[in-house]
């Protein structure tokens, strides 16, 4: 078995201040099997729990953090904790303290990486469509910025416009009564279905917040599996991590 260093990892050419740390996890190394082969992250998806908590023991012995990381247990919702909390059940953390790592797990949905560009705090969501539709971002951006402080965002890989297909619910809980989200949507061959480009609908999203500094989003995770896991791609798979933290 081997173990990855962080010269493997995806460092995003994103600088919102100097003291805001940012990385993302790849497949990189052999801990776990097939269908999880690589650097598994997630607890939920029928690996074995001592091979994924081995897992990220080795990326936080990477970090060389303060404190262990703040890993969530994510249910599509919209809670945002403080990295410090006790209950984990979140989609979204934060942190105002130094070398303290948020992180959020993906294989598909959107990672979203927050940072006020004072570099005094930052956040990391987790952005499924439902989360997104429910306000998980607006969350995020309200933890770190209570009173309007400015913001800059980096999108991680998530699945693409051209490889996720959604039904007309997604498409109606997006647009009814918010035109802004139709862009984010084109009509698929398929009747009643749709064409869904999250990471378009994160940018409408954090537009309306008053958020332009928006970095990524190029990244497509069905389209990458070599370095990426991707549940609509694979079916049962693997998750890997987007951290973020404050050093400085």
């Amino acid at each position: 078995m081997s173990l990855p260093d962080k010269s493997e990892w995806l460092c995003p050419d994103w600088n919102p201040h100097p003291a805001v740390r940012v990385c993302v996890t790849t497949r990189a190394g052999d801990l776990s099997p097939k269908p999880w082969n690589g650097l598994n992250l997630g607890l939920n998806c029928g690996d074995q729990p001592e091979r994924v908590e081995r897992a990220r023991h080795h990326v936080e012995k990477q970090l060389q953090a303060d404190h262990p990381a703040a890993w969530l247990w994510q249910v599509h919702g919209k809670r945002v904790m403080r990295a410090d909390e006790q209950n984990n059940e979140a989609d979204g953390v934060w942190t105002d303290q130094q070398r303290w790592p948020c992180v959020v797990l993906t294989a598909d949905c959107l990672p979203v990486l927050l940072a006020r560009k004072d570099g005094t705090a930052v956040a990391a969501v987790h952005a499924g469509w439902r989360g997104l539709q429910a306000g998980i971002i607006a969350e995020g951006v309200a933890r770190i910025a209570p009173s309007g402080e400015p913001v800059s965002a980096w999108l991680g890989p998530a699945i693409c416009g051209q490889c996720y297909q959604v039904g007309d619910d997604v498409y109606r809980a997006f647009t009814m009564g918010r035109p802004a989200f139709e862009p984010a949507f084109k009509k698929d061959a398929t009747p009643n279905h749709w064409r869904f480009s999250v990471a378009h609908a994160a940018i409408i999203e954090l537009a309306l917040l008053g958020i332009d500094d928006v970095h990524g989003g190029d990244l497509c995770t069905a389209c990458d599996l070599s370095r990426f896991y991707s549940y609509r791609k694979e079916g049962q798979t693997g998750r890997f991590a987007s951290l973020i933290w404050l050093d400085g």
